[in-house]
């Protein structure tokens, strides 16, 4: 009885969490793109734990199969949540508006499917507990095959929220390497708290495999572990959403500004990235020429806040050829460009100044210490501390 009350309280914040979240989502105007996927995903999370809420006074009520059966069309909505959380990454990860879901039918069909067979709990009898079967009784075959979708459904769930780790994982990998094109400092793009979802995602997919094994080979039991597991998974999904509600109601697209160069996948090479660009070899050493000079000259790399666009509005040249110029022929992304011309002279001033090395590392352009002490360590091997003694 208690734990029933705790797994009632907790659907009850979980649903008034979610629902509060959607509707400041879906209120937004800019970016709906990215704001409509998560905003669905708050919903669907809401619908979900709304039935959850009625359960205990649905039993006390002895109206209880009723209310199942409406759980069970409403919950199996969760099975969009995978694809709704990877949707939304993808879009904020994305240079330009989304306007359409790259292969939306691979995503639909596995996810009807799995809805299918966790439906198929609707033709069980309302009174199943009570029921006595004896051998031979032909319901029993029904029984069979409603326990077997149902085996399958969560196998392929399973399968799915698997394949959307790997999916985001990816995605958030070309992110990182986009933003190194485009910025000298990506603290504040990085996305680490996708990371930290991710990683919990993982473990509780790690978690329900291991119980769902023991249960199919005896070791637990199912029917004393259901209230117990149910609490714990559901005080996490209340932890999950309450972190994507803080973080994904401020979080803003990092790649979002003047449409510039189209994104490229991870594995496709430099050289066929630029194939048909019109670039020729004296133009770019050229080029690679100005940047040398915006750098040592005009010292550009001071500007905490230096993108791609500004340097090739900087030294007047489009942004796809400096990206270009940078890749194919002075093998550097901006990001290192920038930075080690930083760490160059922060090492000067280490060894001929006596200013702090907070001062320094504002002052060469970075917007904090530890991201001045992380490239100092990476490009050099020491901490500045170690320079300058």
């Amino acid at each position: 009885m208690t734990l029933d009350i705790l797994n009632t309280a907790i659907s009850a914040a979980t649903f008034g969490l979610c629902l509060f979240c959607a509707n400041l989502l879906l209120l937004r105007r800019q970016d709906p793109g990215i704001h409509l996927p998560l905003a669905l995903l708050f919903l669907v999370q809401a619908v979900s734990n709304l039935f959850g809420v009625f359960t205990f006074g649905a039993a006390e009520a002895d109206i209880s199969a009723p209310i199942m059966k409406i759980s069970i069309v409403f919950g199996a909505l969760d099975i969009a949540s995978p694809f709704l959380f990877w949707l939304y990454v993808y879009a904020l990860t994305s240079e330009d508006e989304l306007a359409t879901v790259p292969r939306l039918r691979y995503h639909i069909i596995p996810i009807a499917v799995a809805t299918a067979c966790f439906w198929s709990l609707l033709l069980l009898p309302s009174d199943i507990d009570q029921v006595e079967f004896v051998e031979d009784d032909p319901r029993l075959l029904g029984i069979l095959l409603i326990s077997l979708a149902v085996l399958i459904g969560d196998v392929l769930m399973k399968i799915m929220i698997a394949t959307y780790l790997y999916l985001t994982i990816r995605r958030l990998i070309a992110y990182q390497q986009r933003l190194k094109d485009i910025f000298a400092s990506t603290e504040n793009r990085e996305l680490n708290w996708i990371w930290m979802i991710i990683i919990s995602g993982g473990l509780f997919l790690l978690l329900s495999l291991a119980t769902s094994i023991a249960v199919w080979v005896g070791a637990l039991n199912e029917a004393e572990l259901s209230n117990t597991a149910i609490t714990f998974e559901s005080l996490a999904q209340l932890a999950l959403f309450w972190v994507i509600g803080i973080w994904g109601l401020r979080q803003r697209p990092g790649l979002r500004r003047e449409p510039m160069i189209a994104p490229t996948p991870p594995s496709e090479a430099p050289t066929r990235k630029y194939e048909k660009s019109a670039l020729d070899e004296e133009r770019a050493l050229r080029i690679a020429q100005k940047i040398e000079v915006s750098m040592q000259k005009d010292m550009l790399y001071r500007d905490p806040n230096l993108s791609l666009w500004d340097l090739a509005k900087h030294i007047s040249v489009s942004s796809h050829y400096v990206s270009q110029t940078l890749n194919t022929h002075l093998n550097k992304s901006f990001f290192d460009l920038v930075n080690g011309w930083r760490i160059k002279e922060a090492i000067t001033q280490l060894t001929t100044t006596d200013e702090t090395i907070l001062v320094i590392a504002y002052d060469v352009g970075f917007n904090s210490r530890s991201a001045f002490y992380k490239a100092f360590k990476r490009e050099t091997g020491k901490t500045p501390s170690d320079m300058r003694k």
